[in-house]
């Protein structure tokens, strides 16, 4: 136990005299701890009026839903190769040295509780959108955080154990999908007698989300009842159901730890698959999905095009191989849905189109990389083809380009249907939307002169983020004093002026990253910690 709690403690120390090796780190870090204690003092003093505030009924059902997806997540990787809670070097080292195998586990324990403080780090940073539609301070995000951390923990030893129990055995696999099923299932036959009853979706998800079958549903349930139960000063309840998120990780890990104490070969698959994906990203090879063996259905061969317009074409092919909706993939799907129920909660309320509109573009911060003309950068096709820099770059990116844009339109006219909003907002939050993508563009072209090809990829997500945090400011800071000032039509005079700076700013960028192809080196990802 004493190597151990040495081992933690080293690796903390190692890190902090790592901040005084690398200064820049170090003010990155004194940046985001500022920003973080900046809006711990901006809550005290812009706290919304909770009596035009929604019910908290309705945080839990959001709660509900997001840690929903992750519990699905975490079902699918036990299913398939288990949860990822240790790396390789504890499993060349760690896994053969004399300690105990318990004690291992209970280490690995606590690096998932980091590792789901990180993956949760964003939910800091929505103090506003809190505030704003439910009336809650920072404390209620620091609560919603604590929840987010207790279920992720929870969800990656239930990853660990159902691959421990079903690994090579297809019938066992059969009956956790339907167990999975079962327990859920309950809760959709409400909704529908719900809406049935009533006949309308907007009560039956409120009548839901009130009984005690919502509440009780195990891991999204007990973290989303607990967490609002806290908020609403419900102590009892609240530390009830996180209670139970508690209790039942420490009944799996017992389970694990007495029935199979000699559980390193289940999790070295999962731990083997995370290393050899760095491996791979390290190497330039950014398209993973070409290690995969899973058989691929080849509906049509041969690209279009010639010279740099053939990124387009080859991109089509692409994405009409990976989905039969072509452009449209299962996250799209996920996102229209998703946005469409969101905007049931918000009816009712102020603003609820900006609420969406900031989650979204939060979410394209992230998800703008996973386009495929970015994803080209990794590889050395783009650098040799002998064409314009500026023209690769667009025809490169013209299939997300088509993607956003559409994906804008469907997204905010059904929410502004929804919502009851003009067109015109409808028609601002699109440009808006549209165009900060065409931003996030540009900024991480523009970024290649100064991350280069030797980069860590948490560092340069954290530049990258303070990069559009900064270059967004005074757009953002027109657009609030406008909608402030002015009456009436102040919010949609603020956002024309957003969708206007973020044009400037994506063409500004796109210039100064002018022959950006021709005058860098092949970025590559150091996935290394």
């Amino acid at each position: 136990m004493n190597s151990l709690v040495f081992l933690l403690v080293k690796s903390a120390k190692n890190s902090l005299l790592e901040l005084r090796r690398k200064p820049a780190k170090l003010i990155l870090w004194v940046f985001l701890l500022a920003m973080i204690g900046g809006l711990f003092v901006l809550s005290l003093y812009t706290r919304q009026n909770t009596a035009a505030s929604l019910d908290l009924i309705w945080l839990q059902g959001i709660l509900f839903l997001f840690i929903l997806l992750f519990v699905v997540i975490a079902i699918q990787k036990g299913l398939m190769s288990g949860d990822v809670i240790f790396d390789m070097n504890d499993v060349n080292l760690l896994f053969v040295s004399p300690v105990n195998s318990r004690l291992i586990l209970l280490y690995g324990i606590v690096r998932m509780a980091k590792m789901a403080f990180l993956a949760g780090f964003f939910i800091l940073f929505q103090s506003n959108s809190l505030s704003q539609g439910f009336g809650v301070g920072f404390e209620a995000v620091l609560l919603v955080l604590l929840g987010f951390m207790l279920a992720i923990c929870m969800l990656q030893i239930l990853s660990l154990l159902i691959y421990s129990l079903t690994n090579g055995k297809p019938r066992r696999k059969l009956a956790v999908r339907i167990i999975s099923v079962a327990v859920f299932l309950p809760l959709f036959v409400y909704i529908v007698v719900q809406l049935i009853a009533t006949g309308d979706l907007f009560l039956a998800l409120e009548n839901t989300l009130r009984s005690p079958l919502a509440a009780w549903t195990p891991v999204a349930g007990w973290a989303a009842a607990g967490t609002v139960s806290l908020i609403a000063g419900e102590l009892g309840s609240g530390f009830l159901f996180l209670g139970l998120l508690v209790l039942s990780g420490a009944f799996l890990i017992l389970y694990i730890t007495l029935s199979n104490p000699d559980y390193y070969e289940d999790v070295l698959v999962a731990t083997e698959t995370a290393f050899e994906k760095k491996r791979v990203l390290a190497e330039g090879q950014i398209n993973t999905e070409v290690l995969s063996t899973k058989k691929v259905k080849v509906a049509k061969t041969g690209i279009g095009g010639l010279g740099a317009n053939v990124f387009f074409y080859k991109h089509l092919r692409e994405s009409f191989r990976a989905n039969r909706f072509g452009l449209w993939g299962m996250t799209s799907l996920f996102t229209v849905l998703g946005t469409a129920l969101f905007s049931y909660f918000l009816r009712g309320g102020e603003g609820g189109i900006l609420i969406l509109l900031q989650i979204l573009m939060w979410m394209q911060i992230f998800m703008i990389g996973t386009g495929r003309g970015l994803k080209e950068l990794y590889s050395h096709y783009i650098y040799l083809i002998p064409e314009n820099s500026f023209r690769k770059i667009v025809w490169s990116n013209l299939e997300i380009a088509f993607k956003v844009l559409v994906e804008s339109v469907v997204i905010f006219s059904i929410a502004g249907l929804i919502l009851g909003e003009s067109i015109g907002l409808i028609v601002a939050s699109i440009l808006v939307y549209t165009l900060f993508s065409f931003l996030l563009l540009g900024i991480n072209y523009l970024s290649l002169r100064w991350t280069g090809a030797n980069i860590s990829a948490g560092l340069l997500i954290i530049i990258y983020t303070i990069a559009v945090i900064l270059i967004m400011l005074p757009g953002l800071i027109a657009a609030i004093v406008l909608a402030i000032t002015i009456r009436n039509t102040g919010v949609l005079i603020g956002l024309g002026v957003l969708a206007l700076w973020e044009l400037l700013a994506g063409l500004g960028c796109f210039v100064l990253s002018k022959g950006i192809l021709h005058r860098v080196d092949m970025p590559v990802l150091k996935t290394e910690k």
